[in-house]
């Protein structure tokens, strides 16, 4: 009897965990839907370049200032954050990333996040491809951020992993937690707006061991940006 008791349970854990994995959408879906909540691919594919402009808070030293960044194609970036005593100043040309260092130096980027930097910035609607990935799986529904939502586990192509979060109501993308060359970074995405046709999170919040930094995009203006903005600095080739 208890030979055929534990068959029964055996059985019928099986049973219940493919009932709850039949209850998750593809990977397929997930994107398609995230796509249509975002305005649609035909809308983002005619998107070239764009610039983002707003407000930084860091919110462990109490400091404010002015945020910008800049993306063309391919994958080109420029990214500002003006805080008064101290500026970031980042950079990315498709090949070679730099920083700008406080006292005005430019050095060259980790060899790693430039491989990052090359995969995961891009124009236009690459970013609702999932196919962009090496790997994609739907592990599960969590709570994120206080929302449902769908974590799905990405490979890129340069082996790194991510895990992403998108709200099972509105198909959203509410969150990442990526590995990265300066270790796992959570990022979240709030207040959703319309730019243009297209919807941007408009609060960025990226989490750091020190404390969070706060971004908040007031104004995006879509087309390619000044070519200049992405010219390497001298002496970082």
């Amino acid at each position: 009897m208890n030979v055929i008791r534990s068959a029964v349970v055996a059985a019928l854990v099986v049973v219940s965990g493919a009932r709850v994995e039949a209850q998750l959408p593809s990977a397929a879906k997930i994107y398609d839907k995230y796509a249509t909540a975002v305005g649609g691919r035909d809308a983002w594919a005619k998107a070239v370049g764009r610039t983002e402009t707003g407000t930084a808070d860091i919110t462990f030293a109490g400091l404010s200032g002015t945020y910008e960044r800049h993306s063309a194609e391919p994958n080109k970036m420029r990214m500002i954050i003006d805080l008064g005593m101290a500026k970031v100043d980042q950079g990315f040309d498709g090949t070679f990333g730099w920083a700008v260092q406080p006292m005005g130096a430019a050095t060259r980027m980790d060899p790693a996040q430039e491989k990052n930097l090359a995969a995961e910035t891009m124009t236009g609607a690459g970013f609702l491809d999932p196919s962009r990935f090496a790997k994609v799986s739907v592990d599960a529904k969590e709570t994120f951020e206080g929302v449902e939502c769908y974590k799905v586990t990405v490979t890129r192509k340069s082996g790194e992993t991510a895990v992403e979060y998108f709200e099972v109501e509105s198909g959203l993308r509410r969150g990442t937690v990526a590995s990265t060359p300066m270790g796992e970074q959570k990022t979240s995405f709030f207040d959703y707006k319309d730019f243009e046709g297209k919807k941007i999170a408009s609060k960025i919040v990226q989490a750091t061991p020190q404390g969070d930094v706060v971004l908040t995009i007031a104004a995006v203006k879509f087309g390619a940006p000044d070519p200049a903005l992405f010219k390497l600095p001298d002496g970082i080739k």
